[in-house]
Order: C-alpha cells, then sequence, then structure tokens
C-alpha cells in the first residue's frame, strides 16, 4: 500500500476536498450545503490568497484523502476532514498538527474549534485526546468551542 504524502492546500485541491467533506463518517456536510452557507471556492481560495487560511491536504496516488484548514486571522480550525477508510492512521492527527504548527507560525491568537459535545461522536475524544479542553461555550447547533491548551513542542 502507498504512504500518504501530506503538503499544502493547491487551489486544484478544493473540489476534493468538498467530496472529502461530503465523505466524512461522522459529519459528512455535502458540497450543497457548504455553497448554501457561503462556504463556496472562491471564498475558501480568496482566504488562501489573503495569507488567512493555513491548509493541508494528504493524498495516496494522487487522491486526496482528508485535509484540514485553519484561519489564522482568527486562530479557528475550521475543518479536519477524513476519508473513512483512511481513519486510525495517525493521517488526522498529522493533518491537524501542520495546520496548528502554521497557524502558530503566523502569530494566531487563541486557537480553538467546534467540535461536537456528544461523548459518541469520534471528534470529541479525539480532540481532547489532542490537547484540546472545553471553554464552556455552546453553539446552537449544541457544538462545543474547544481551545488548544498543548505544550508549545506537540507536533502529532
Amino acid at each position: 500500500m502507498l504512504e500518504p504524502i501530506f503538503r499544502p492546500t493547491r487551489h486544484g485541491d478544493l473540489a476534493a476536498t468538498y467530496a472529502v467533506r461530503a465523505s466524512t463518517r461522522d459529519n459528512p456536510i455535502p458540497e450543497t450545503r457548504l455553497l448554501e452557507q457561503g462556504i463556496t471556492p472562491e471564498t475558501v481560495w480568496s482566504g488562501y490568497m489573503r495569507g488567512d487560511y493555513i491548509g493541508w491536504v494528504s493524498e495516496v496516488g494522487g487522491e486526496v484523502i482528508g485535509f484540514c484548514t485553519g484561519d489564522a486571522a482568527t486562530g479557528e480550525v475550521l475543518v479536519l476532514a477524513l476519508l473513512p477508510e483512511h481513519e486510525r492512521k495517525g493521517i488526522g492527527a498529522r493533518l491537524l498538527a501542520l495546520v496548528i504548527k502554521g497557524m502558530r507560525a503566523k502569530g494566531s491568537p487563541r486557537l480553538w474549534l467546534a467540535a461536537s459535545s456528544d461523548p459518541r461522536v469520534r471528534a470529541h475524544g479525539f480532540y481532547r485526546a489532542k490537547g484540546w479542553v472545553p471553554t464552556g461555550e455552546i453553539l446552537e447547533n449544541g457544538d462545543e468551542i474547544l481551545a488548544f491548551k498543548a505544550e508549545e513542542g506537540w507536533e502529532s
């Protein structure tokens, strides 16, 4: 089996990232819903062009299998998504670490993300195991805000 490679997100990856996002196991979001929310390829790419977005993809054999994007201007990890057949191999953790490193290099304020507050959802335990802690803030949809509290040298 081919080993995954990790590289910064490119404009040509956007269609593949939408497909991955729609195919995740726990919280798939179809492209139509993202577009309704104003998350279009144009708005996403403009974040990269402004220098606000930090993004990494993982690919195997030329196919994007996962990605992570953060907004360095706000400190928010916007999305971490992986195709189900590539879970539990350390790929998501590595993508997240690369985005965190990039956001820190840009001087991001507090690093944070929104994730399910339901302990049955895998993201609940995943983020906590990687150094994210609840802030007590809850969004309208029930997601909770987690802040990154891991030590400075954390990489995976």
